[in-house]
This record gives structure tokens, sequence and C-alpha cells, in this order.
């Protein structure tokens, strides 16, 4: 279990045993699915007992204080042991009760009288919407031990705790682009003005409004409270009006602070500027009414994945009155209550517009952001239309010599190809939705809807993938051929526009249920957390270092997470590695020196690995470049050995050969290795400067994505033939290890790198080269092992340093 910090187990900690209180062992899944009207029934007669007499925005507003923090300074999703999801089940119960404030009925005046203060009973209503959760948990976890659910029972289970837990998934910022970039189209405008009856940018009004009328009167409610705490620590006595304030404000606040939390559409109309009609449009779109309908009812659908205030956070008294329950209009979930307005009307030709807009946006920032990642301007080859094996077919001549092809190949279309470096990424873009029942647990539907998404952009990537890594090239519609032959390495990214939460992470489960099929797998991400990323890496060879761990077979089935922005800074503090199969890699790579028994140990060892919350850090940076904190945090990063960072700055800067490839090579060596590298490099300086003599250095490194050897030699000052040397022993070395690449470094005297050398042909059979080896007597593959007084080849770790030195895992 990767945690953040101390702080982070203890919190942890704590919430598991608070999980845990009062559940006992069941004989199976069945005793509790038996289990749960009862258990709902009881906890939810419980609830409206204590809101008897009670009115719900007092609750509500106490409830959102008991749960989730008032303002974004200081604080840490990690630590933080509040569910927002509580709000949801205390808001489903007042609205099921169907009035603002819950009749009394049966009880006398006198007890009418003696009614507690709604501050009086958050405790024990919090308390019983806990129990209601843990029970929503268990059921979801249940889904996962129903054989008739088939492969994806598990994933839907998953899906449909995340989506009933987990609020806000967006940064406001980022939402913001998404949203403008999709819903201020000038088509799309028309659109909503003709079918919503207000246009985005009056939804950002009202929603700012709503906030800032919140926060400002918290705050003059805190500034009063603060004004007569400071005068009486000072010994000034209160006045009579004085007193009276503070005392209204602490009521405010603190016991019955429903009204004052309060709005009307007129009050937001006058702020933002918004024609009150639009306004109540918009509120009417993004509320629900307290209508009734039976408490037991609604929390037993929700409890099944049901929830009728997915996306919903304000509430309605039905007299004009408003409540934000959490944090107004949800920045992630107004397309797509927007959506379905869209597609429940009866213009037809609008959703057919709208959907072509969107498409068309997802696949364009997608593209920019990947672009800005490798550090080009632009996809090499954007929206390329291909030939590709008919559907159901795989014998088919698609090769350079190919004659004709257009006669017999079926027709194929990339969103974007990217060819950097020797290193080709495909982009395949999904701007689909995964319906309301498949996020309620529908484990049928969800196959459905991620064949339409996942499936298909993966079919889409790996078809590409596999063409330009046989063929070495493309044949574009029109009969023309793109050559591709300098393409050594192939990753594909699968681009979804909504969030596909722990389905995008959960690998192992989609291989099973035939979702990715094939040797590969795409690496599967929401635009929001591509823009994410985008912000994140500060090297195009990091960037694809993280492409190559989160996408490798073997290592991604080896991790659980839930958010991938929680896998992605796993990375950047120096995670998200995992020992490979020593002896798969000396079967695909027979050259290498044999797996040592250290090595085959360490891989026995690996065990699956839960990523907790690992975001704290992002969190603070980004609230406070969004304002939302008012403490200064810096950007995230991933460090590299200063020594090792230099070279990687200057193989990119210089876009030297190799410099995407082998950066990433480079990137992916522990921290110890970097730093023994570059002492080792220091040496050969050192050795020239002392000898005027020309040095070497050669390390070898096998990894599943091949394998390589980084050499280093020396520039004598007065000698000219040092790049020579350098460059006929790489060559020489590689042929013998039939190595895929090799990158030679050439530093004078004082350490400045003066030139490099990248070599990464196939190898083929050259008696030549054979002969060279002979001359320069290299030590062969099988006895580098053994000590001879050359460096070692020796293969290179993960950064993160995740064990000590008897080889026990670190906390």
């Amino acid at each position: 279990m990767i945690v953040d910090g101390q702080e982070g187990i203890s919190s942890l900690l704590t919430n598991m045993n608070r999980f845990s209180e009062g559940l006992v062992p069941a004989g199976s899944w069945n005793d509790i699915n038996n289990q749960a009207p009862h258990v709902i029934q009881f906890h939810v007669a419980a609830m409206a007992e204590l809101l008897v007499g009670q009115d719900v925005f007092d609750v509500l507003e106490l409830v959102r204080q008991h749960e989730i923090p008032p303002f974004l300074t200081g604080y840490k999703e990690s630590q933080n042991s509040g569910l927002a999801a509580v709000i949801d089940v205390v808001a489903l119960v007042a609205i099921g009760l169907g009035s603002r404030v819950v009749p009394a009925d049966g009880l006398d005046a006198d007890e009418e009288q003696g009614l507690p203060h709604p501050n009086a009973i958050i405790e024990d209503l919090c308390a019983h919407a806990r129990e209601i959760l843990k029970l929503t948990t268990l059921l979801g976890l249940s889904l996962g031990a129903n054989p008739d659910l088939g492969p994806l029972a598990e994933l839907a289970g998953q899906l449909r705790s995340s989506e009933l837990m987990i609020r806000g998934k967006h940064y406001e910022s980022i939402g913001e682009i998404l949203n403008r970039g999709i819903l201020e189209i000038p088509q799309i405008e028309e659109t909503l003005e003709r079918i919503v009856g207000f246009t985005y940018g009056e939804i950002s009004a009202v929603r700012d409004t709503i906030r800032e009328q919140y926060t400002s009167k918290k705050s003059a409610l805190l500034d009063a409270i603060d004004h007569a705490a400071s005068l009486h620590a000072g010994g000034t006595k209160l006045d009579a009006s004085d007193e009276a304030l503070a005392r209204q404000a602490f009521n405010d606040f603190f016991i019955s602070p429903g009204a004052p939390s309060a709005f009307s559409a007129a009050t937001i109309a006058s702020s933002s500027g918004v024609e009150i009609q639009r306004v109540e449009a918009v509120l009417q779109t993004f509320s629900h009414p307290i209508s009734g309908g039976g408490a037991e009812a609604l929390i037993t659908s929700y409890a099944n994945g049901s929830n009728i205030l997915s996306g919903i956070d304000l509430l309605a008294d039905g007299n004009g009155n408003y409540l934000m329950l959490q944090n107004g209009i949800p920045i992630d979930h107004i397309r797509r209550l927007i959506e379905k307005q869209i597609k429940a009307s009866p213009d037809n030709n609008a959703w057919n517009i709208y959907g072509e807009q969107r498409d068309s946006f997802a696949e364009k920032f997608a593209c920019e952001l990947v672009a800005g990642l490798l550090g080009v301007a632009a996809p090499t080859y954007k929206g390329l239309k291909y030939l590709a094996p008919p559907r159901g077919s795989s014998d088919c001549d698609l090769s350079r010599s190919a004659v004709n092809p257009k006669v017999y190949a079926g027709d194929g279309e990339t969103d974007g190809l990217f060819v950097v470096d020797d290193v080709a990424i495909c982009i395949e873009v999904k701007a689909g939705s995964i319906r309301e029942k498949a996020r309620g647990g529908n484990a049928l539907r969800l196959a459905d809807d991620l064949k339409k998404t996942i499936g298909e952009a993966t079919q889409q990537a790996q078809r590409v993938e596999s063409l330009i890594l046989e063929n070495g090239g493309l044949w574009r519609k029109n009969g023309q051929w793109i050559d591709l032959s300098v393409v050594r390495e192939v990753h594909s990214i699968a681009v979804c526009l909504d969030d596909f939460g722990p389905l995008a992470i959960a690998a192992d489960a989609l291989v099973r249920a035939d979702l990715l099929p094939g040797n590969s797998i795409p690496w599967i991400v929401s635009l929001h957390d591509l823009a994410v990323a985008a912000k994140l890496f500060d090297s195009s060879a990091s960037f694809l270092l993280y492409l190559r761990r989160r996408t490798e077979p073997q290592a991604a089935r080896l991790f659980v997470a839930v958010d991938e922005l929680d896998v992605l800074m796993w990375f950047l503090k120096g995670g998200l590695y995992f020992t490979a199969d020593p002896d798969l890699l000396h079967q695909r790579f027979p050259e290498s020196s044999p797996p040592r028994t250290g090595e085959r140990r360490r891989f026995k060892k690996e065990v699956p690995t839960r990523v907790g919350t690992l975001t704290d850090d992002l969190d603070a940076w980004m609230y406070f470049t969004e304002g939302s904190s008012a403490i200064e945090a810096s950007r995230p990063t991933r460090s590299e050995e200063p020594g090792i960072e230099r070279i990687l700055r200057y193989l990119e800067a210089n876009r030297k050969p190799g410099w995407l490839r082998f950066g990433a090579d480079l990137a992916n060596y522990s921290s110890d290795a970097q730093r023994r590298l570059a002492r080792s490099i220091q040496k050969v300086v050192d050795n020239t400067r002392e000898d005027n003599g020309f040095h070497t250095l050669a390390q070898g490194f096998l990894t599943p994505w091949g394998q390589g050897m980084f050499f280093v030699g020396s520039q004598p000052e007065g000698y000219p033939d040092a790049k020579r040397r350098l460059s006929e022993y790489m060559k020489a070395k590689k042929h013998q290890l039939r190595a895929d690449r090799v990158l030679g470094v050439l530093v004078d005297v004082g350490g400045s790198i003066v030139e490099t050398d990248y070599q990464n042909d196939p190898w083929k059979p050259d008696e030549e080269l054979d002969k060279l080896v002979a001359d320069m007597r290299l030590v062969p593959a099988e006895r580098m092992s053994q000590p001879t007084g050359r460096p070692r080849p020796w293969r290179a770790n993960g950064r993160t340093n995740r064990r000590n030195g008897k080889g026990k895992r670190n906390k």
C-alpha cells in the first residue's frame, strides 16, 4: 500500500477502523444482500426521527461543515476523515420526507419546545449516514462475487462506489477549459439558447455568484465573531449591540445556519447581471426539489447505485429558496446534465450538431496536449486515413511492396500520429459517455459502453501500432506510402472525454473481459487528467518513461488505484516501478548476460500494490494557482541526479538523435544508479585530465522496452580521433550484444559534452563487425558477470529506492 507519509498512514488506519466498527462475519455475500433492507430501514428511521421539527436547510449546512472543509487553504485529502457522500445521504432522507421543516406530527407543544437545536443532532445523523455508506460499499463489493454478471462485475462495483463516494473530480481551471471549449462554440451556444434557455457563460456567472455570496456571508459572520472575541480577550466589555451582533453571528454560523446560507433566484440575478428567467432556468437544471417520494425508497436506490443527486449540488425548498450542498454547480457535471437535455430534445439534429462539435474539440485538444508533452507543434499526421486489414481478416499484405492494396484492404483512421525521434505515439480520442445505468453498477451495460469507447480506441490504436512495426509504414487511403522505417518504438494513448475512474487503470480486468486484446495496452486517460499531466512533465523523456511504465503489461496488472493522478504523482515521487521477469527478458534478448539469483529473488517478491491518495502536493499547487488557497505551493516535479539531468537537457535541447527514446532509458535508472553513473562519468573526465589520454565507460541495461548500452568517451586536448574510436567501440559492442540501441556521449577535459552518437539499426549478420569484435577482444556476454577488470553491463532499476540494504520494502 502506497500512502503519503506518516500522517497519511494514520489517517488510513483511522478510516479503516471507523469502517470496520460494527461489522461481524457473514456466511456469504448473499447474507449481506439479505440484510440490506433491514439495515436501511433501521438507519433511515433513526435519521427521520432526528430530523423531526428541524429545518433541513439548517441541518444540511451543519452536515456540510462537519464533513468538508469550509476553505481549501491547507486542506490535505490524504488526511481528511470527512465524507462528502454523507451530505448526499442526509439530503436524500430530507428529500424523501418531503418538507423543508420536517413536521412534528404527534408531538404536543411542550415536546416541540423541547426539540434539540439542529447542531445537537449532527453527530448522530452523520453516524447513521456513514452506516448507510458502509452498506453501500459492501453492496458494491458483492457485485464482484456474482459469476452471472461476467468478467466486469468487480469493476462495475468499483465504478459504482467511486461514483457515489467521490465528488469534485476536476480541478476548476481545467474543468473550465473543457466546458468552454465545447459549450462556448457559437453553434453550440445557439443550441443551448434554443433548448435549455441559457448559455454556458450564464451558467458560470450564476455559479460564481452563488459561491461568492456564500463565501462573503460566511466571512462576515466569522469576522463578527472574531471581533467580539478580540474585544473580550483584550478586556473590553462588549456593549449590548456588539454582544447582540456576536450572538446572532454565532447562531447564524454554528446553530441555525440554513437561512443565512440560502439564496433566491432574485438575489443571484441582481448580483450576476443574468436575467432572472435565465437564472431560474439554470437553477432548475442544477437543483433538486424537496419533493418527497419516501426516504427509505431513495436510500435503497442510492445503495444500489442510483443517486438522484448525481451531479446535483443544489436543493430547492419549493418556495424559491435554494441551498448549496457542497460547492454549488459542480464543474465536472455541467456538460453531462446539459447533454442530457439536448438528447431529450425532439430536435434530433441538435444532438448531431452538438456531438460533432464536441468530438472535434476533444480530438483537437488531446492532440495539442500530447504535442506539448513531446515538445512539437502538432501531430505528424492528424486525422490520418490509412489502409488496414479488412474486418475479420489478418492475412493481408500491406507492406511497402504490396501491389495495389486498395483493392483488398479495409479503411482505418487515427486521430493523431506523432513520430518523434525514433518513437511513434498513436492517439485515439473517444468523446462517448458511460451511461447512468452502467455507472450505477450494471455490468452488462458497462461492458457495452466500454466496448464502444475503450475497446474501439484500443483496437484502432493497436492496428496502427502493428502495421508500423511489421511493415515500417502505412498506406494512405489514396494509395500513397508513408515511410515510417525510422520508428523503433510505438505507444498508444486512448483519450476519453469522460472520467472512467478505476476502469482506466484496471488493465487486468479489461484484458480478461477482452476489451484490451493483443500484446500491448494503451494508456487510457481522461482529457482532464491528460491536461494535468501536461502541466507537470518538465521533459518529454520523462513523459515517455511514464507512458512505458504505465502501459507495460506485467506492471500494469500489479497495481490498483482509483485515480490516474495518484498514479502520476507516485511516478513523480519516484515510484511506479516493478521488477521485470529476468528469465523472460533473457529469453527475448539471448545475447544479454544470464539472470542472477538476486534478480530472480526480487522478481518473485513483487506483489500487487494499492495506490492511496498521493495528490496532496498537486492539490496544494493547483488550489494556489487557481486562487482557492492562500498558501503558496510549488509545482510537483520529477527530479533526476544533476549529472544525468545535464545529459538529458543537452539531448533534448539540441534534439540529438536518440534524445527521446534514450533519454527515457537514462531517466529509468534508479536514484542510486544515476549517482553511480555520474561518478563514473566524472572519473573518466578526471583520468583524461591527468594523463590526457582517451578513456571510455560502457554500461548496459535490459528492460521490457529493449536492450541498450550507454557509452562515455573522453576528448583529450589535441586528440581528433576520439569521436571515431568511441563510435567504433559502440558499433562493435552493439553488434556483439545484439543491443537494439546504444548512445555515446563524448566529453572534454572540463566535463562538457562535445558530441553524441546514437545507433539504433536493427541487428543483422556482419562478418566485418564479427572481426572487429574479435580484434577488440570484447568480453563475451556470458562472462560479463565474472571479474574482468572492465565495467560490467548492469540493469537499470526504477528511480525510487523501494528497498533498503536488506532487500526489504520501505514504507
